[in-house]
């Protein structure tokens, strides 16, 4: 295939590939300062364990119950706008949490989560196809570098919350006030996004369900996204529970598990886009999904806490790559609607989200926690036999001429 070549700027695609990475970070950087207050929460709220854990599934349910409006509306507002006003409405959500906390109302709490999920949705969409816009004028892979900020954004947001808890900040003027930051952070950095590229027809911008045969070619891809964020599943809920149930680790100290984890899923963001270009896009998926499958085999069966540790590295840094690849491979595909793709295979690893954990728990307490996270690797099996038997894909959307953009 031969590349069309347009004389953009090089300063144009760096600005707006530096503006999207803020546009993810933000994104990190808004629940995350309400997750590291859940304990307060907890308490002001007087709820059970039990409760709690149901409770703050809402935000999951909200993001899962927006279906394919996401696409529909970053077609019709665009990626600038879109990604704005989502970051706004996140953020106005999460005042809804904190009057609910203030009131002592636990529903008024799960109603800010719903719509904070269903904000965090749009705004998803709306971030990867900006990223995505960017790829496609730089000609090579660095979606996967944007995802590491919404880690650096995660771990920020987080740390202004527990400062926030520490000096005995109200909940809501905290909101308020980071709510206020992030807006204004995105809304300065969307001025430099890209612009959507061509405009989408009217029937393009209506919304409905996608044809079997699209939903064929997107599962394996949806797979994949599966497999990486199962991995940050079994990090987050079970991998402290695992440390200290089956390895003896003192359960002070079994949080470095996901520690372990969430360092190397960076690392291999900070790298992902560099190993993608240089071995090809089927490549780095086969070696990533071998690596998270391998990882969590080691999780699950190793004798010993080190090499646990090991799987749980191993496994961060295979799905590092895993959904940017899934995203970028479905956002390619011919025959489907702008951002139809991204949009589903977004739904599809949220919507699995909700029953991913009480599966593996519902496994652990028929057989046990190894045998579920056995299982989980299962997923990371099958989406590698599946790219083992297809072709290599394009990484950026091609145009009516079969070319893409690079910059000079």
């Amino acid at each position: 295939m031969e590349e069309r070549v347009l004389d953009v700027p090089s300063h144009v695609p760096r600005r707006a590939r530096a503006a999207a990475m803020v546009a993810f970070a933000t994104n990190g950087a808004l629940p995350a300062t309400l997750l590291a207050r859940y304990a307060e929460v907890k308490d002001h709220l007087a709820l059970s364990p039990a409760t709690f854990g149901v409770v703050v599934v809402g935000f999951t349910i909200g993001a899962a119950g927006a279906f394919h409006l996401p696409g529909m509306v970053l077609r019709r507002m665009g990626m600038r706008w879109t990604t704005v006003i989502g970051t706004a409405w996140i953020a106005l959500a999460l005042v809804v949490t904190a009057s609910g906390v203030a009131v002592g109302s636990a529903a008024i709490f799960v109603a800010g989560l719903i719509l904070a999920g269903f904000g965090d949705a749009v705004v998803d969409v709306a971030q990867n196809a900006q990223g995505l816009r960017v790829q496609e004028v730089y000609g090579r892979s660095v979606l996967t570098s944007m995802h590491a900020g919404w880690s650096i954004g995660a771990a920020i947001g987080g740390m202004v919350g527990t400062a926030a808890a520490s000096a005995g900040m109200p909940l809501t003027l905290h909101l308020v006030t980071w709510g206020a930051l992030c807006v204004i952070a995105m809304a300065t950095a969307a001025r430099l996004f890209l612009p959507d590229g061509r405009r989408p027809t009217a029937e393009e911008t209506t919304t409905g369900p996608l044809s079997r045969r699209a939903m064929l070619s997107l599962a394996p891809l949806a797979l994949v996204a599966l497999a990486g964020i199962s991995v940050e599943d079994v990090g987050n809920n079970w991998s402290a529970v695992l440390l200290s149930t089956e390895r003896d680790v003192p359960a002070s100290s079994a949080g470095i598990g996901l520690s372990v984890l969430l360092a190397a899923q960076f690392i291999g963001r900070l790298v992902g886009d560099r190993y993608i270009d240089r071995v090809g896009g089927r490549t780095a998926l086969i070696t990533s999904l071998s690596a998270v499958a391998v990882g969590l085999a080691l999780v699950a069966w190793s004798p010993g806490a080190v090499s646990t540790l090991a799987g749980l590295a191993l496994a961060g840094l295979g799905c590092a790559i895993t959904v940017p690849l899934a995203f970028a491979r479905a956002d390619a595909l011919p025959g489907l609607r702008p951002h139809a793709g991204v949009t589903w295979i977004g739904w599809v690893m949220r919507t699995a989200t909700i029953a991913l954990s009480p599966a593996i728990g519902g496994v652990a307490t028929a057989s046990s926690l190894p045998v579920a996270v056995s299982a989980v690797a299962l997923i990371a099996v099958l989406a590698l036999g599946l790219q083992l038997r297809s072709g290599d894909a394009p990484m950026v959307r091609q145009g009516v001429d079969g070319g893409f953009s690079r910059i000079r």
